[in-house]
């Protein structure tokens, strides 16, 4: 199994991205389908910047909670700062977008190493329906343990379509094969600092009996 360093365009910048290859050339959004392999990485810390990731904060609505998303020198990133209730305010998030949408459909799920604070966090996505970028996001929420590195297996079933905190009518599924963009999010009237480290983001397959 060889390795290529795909550069993907996010939020304007270029981040690299470590992705395993199989002898065929990726460029970028491409997966291999060997279906021995149960995971491929999608962004790895200890070899991709954060310049290409994205701060928002409930300062679009008028809050005041603060965040940042720095890299470490034991290679992760680390997703930290205050949520403030004030100003009808409580979230914080940061979130990457790819040049196109990447096609993951051939997997399960995503899975994340992080070690948290003994929160709960929200991984995110947006994708792209009929040529146009969703204005809603899907959610998948874990309960993080403090101060343990852990990994979260978050199935395609497990997330949840959601626009300004409110479930979205109709409820939507996830459309798998069109995914643009993806983040991290404190929400759910959780005052106060937080801090989560993120080590890995992978799309995982379900594992042969």
């Amino acid at each position: 199994m060889s390795t290529i360093t795909s550069i993907i365009s996010a939020a304007g910048l270029l981040f690299l991205t470590m992705l395993p290859t199989f002898g065929t050339e990726l460029t970028g959004t491409v997966f291999d389908n060997n279906e021995n392999d149960t995971e491929q990485t999608l962004i790895d810390f200890s070899n991709t910047s954060v310049a290409g990731w994205r701060i928002v904060n409930d300062s679009v609505m008028g809050g005041i909670s603060r965040s940042t998303l720095q890299e470490h020198e034991d290679g992760y990133a680390q997703f930290s700062g205050t949520v403030s209730l004030e100003n009808n305010g409580g979230f914080a998030s940061v979130r990457a977008r790819t040049q196109r949408p990447m096609d993951l459909s051939d997997f399960e799920g995503i899975s994340v190493r992080v070690r948290g604070d003994g929160k709960t966090y929200s991984l995110r996505l947006r994708t792209v329906k009929n040529g146009r970028l969703t204005r809603y996001s899907y959610e998948a929420r874990f309960a993080t343990t403090s101060g343990e590195w852990e990994t979260y297996k978050l199935a395609y079933s497990d997330f949840s379509p959601v626009f300004r905190g409110n479930p979205v009518r109709g409820n939507p599924d996830l459309n798998s094969d069109a995914i643009l963009e993806i983040g991290f999010m404190i929400q759910d009237g959780q005052e106060g600092p937080f801090r989560l480290d993120v080590q890995k983001l992978s799309v995982y397959r379900p594992e042969s009996e």
